[in-house]
């Protein structure tokens, strides 16, 4: 509703992060391990984008953004943002476009303005991915896009 601030952490928050430190590669690796597992159930989904990596990058990647076709599916992010909510896949949305937000909108920005942006926007939501999650939690999550995405195709 109005520009906010850059508050920082704590010394209790800053402990807890020097002592999470010490787990990184740990969790690393997995989230690695959870991502090459997206990577590859999905990647002869013509209907879907995957994010790709920079040959020669070492990414560790907070979130796994999947990116729907929308020309091939018949249906729109909400509708399969839905589904996959109905299907128990805690699915989010990420990256509204700044100047969506009120206090933007209050400075005279209006939508249409980035439309490569709004249209990443309406196309995109992310997919669980954090360290504790399991093959089995993953492979749920899996099955619910191929099953939506066979539903919604064109």
């Amino acid at each position: 509703q109005m520009l906010g601030y850059n508050y920082r952490m704590t010394d209790i928050q800053c402990a807890l992060a020097l002592s999470q430190l010490k787990k990184l590669d740990r969790f690393a690796a997995r989230r690695k391990e959870l991502v090459r597992r997206y990577d590859e159930a999905f990647k002869e989904i013509p209907e879907v984008i995957v994010q790709t990596e920079v040959e020669g990058s070492d990414t560790v990647r907070h979130l796994y953004i999947l990116r729907l076709k929308l020309d091939r599916l018949n249906c729109g992010r909400k509708e399969f943002y839905d589904a996959m909510q109905a299907e128990n896949i805690g699915v989010n949305v990420h990256y509204i476009p700044v100047y969506w937000f009120p206090y933007y909108q209050s400075l005279g920005y209006r939508k249409g303005l980035c439309s490569n942006a709004e249209a990443y926007y309406e196309s995109s939501m992310t997919l669980p991915l954090f360290y504790g999650m399991t093959d089995e939690d993953q492979d749920d999550v899996i099955r619910a896009v191929k099953k939506l995405v066979e539903y919604f195709r064109n």
